[in-house]
């Protein structure tokens, strides 16, 4: 009984140095261990390549590329549980990769997000939306319940004719608007969010008419390359809070 009593012991004792040493270990030597494979990308443990595109696992994801889908796809185009939350804002959340509910409530973890719904809290907790553009830098963030979800180059308005600074709201999300003036000309512009009306009318939308993100374009909207204005506005809703300073 006595040597039983001590094998256990010593049985319990040696948990946390084995769990330790698995938390660390790379079988594959791709740059993520096995644990991180297993549980957050899903992606294989003895497979550098786990979607055999060339490229290793570490080195997709750091650079926000999906390692378990080959064609050179970016982790905010795929859905791999397909609950219409892509992968790239599962990895943020902190939601399963593989489990279309992570909290258990029957709602899909994209229904939630998109809603404005926690989706690791089964009670109903709201969690604040949060855009915010720097014109200084040029670049849009988003935050959900305070993580970035996203940044990016964006092209503001021009000196003369200057996006207007403070804080806003969405009043309104237009799929398609044709925008046109004296001088442009732009129809069938994809995904608009309507933030202001002074002397004009003020949107962040995106722009399929230059590729100059990065510097200042536009005649005061906020321009946003199509790959990154698609999910903004499907996660956007009436009344998100807008910051531009």
């Amino acid at each position: 009984m006595k040597k039983a009593f001590i094998f256990v012991v010593s049985l319990f004792l040696m948990i946390p140095i084995w769990s330790q040493a698995q938390t660390f270990e790379d079988a594959d030597h791709d740059g993520l261990s096995n644990i991180e494979e297993i549980e957050r990308y899903h992606t294989d443990p003895y497979n550098e390549d786990t979607d055999g595109d060339g490229y290793v696992d570490s080195l997709e994801v750091s650079n926000g590329y999906s390692p378990r889908h080959g064609d050179s796809q970016r982790l905010i185009s795929v859905d791999s549980d397909k609950d219409y939350l892509n992968d790239a804002w599962e990895l943020v959340l902190g939601t399963g990769l593989m489990n279309p509910d992570s909290d258990g409530d029957l709602y899909l973890d994209g229904t939630e997000v998109a809603a404005s719904y926690d989706p690791l809290n089964a009670q109903p907790v709201k969690l604040d939306k949060l855009i915010k553009v720097s014109l200084d830098e040029q670049r849009l963030e988003y935050f959900f319940g305070g993580k970035l979800l996203d940044s990016f180059l964006i092209s503001s308005g021009l000196d003369s004719m200057p996006t207007p600074v403070g804080e806003f709201k969405i009043l309104d999300k237009v799929p398609v608007k044709h925008y046109g003036g004296g001088d442009y000309d732009y129809p069938n512009t994809k995904w608009n969010l309507h933030f202001t009306t002074q002397r004009y009318r003020y949107y962040i939308h995106g722009a399929y008419w230059h590729d100059n993100f990065g510097e200042q374009m536009s005649h005061g909207c906020v321009n946003v390359d199509y790959e990154h204005m698609e999910p903004l506005y499907w996660w956007s809703q009436y009344n998100t809070k807008i910051i531009i300073e």
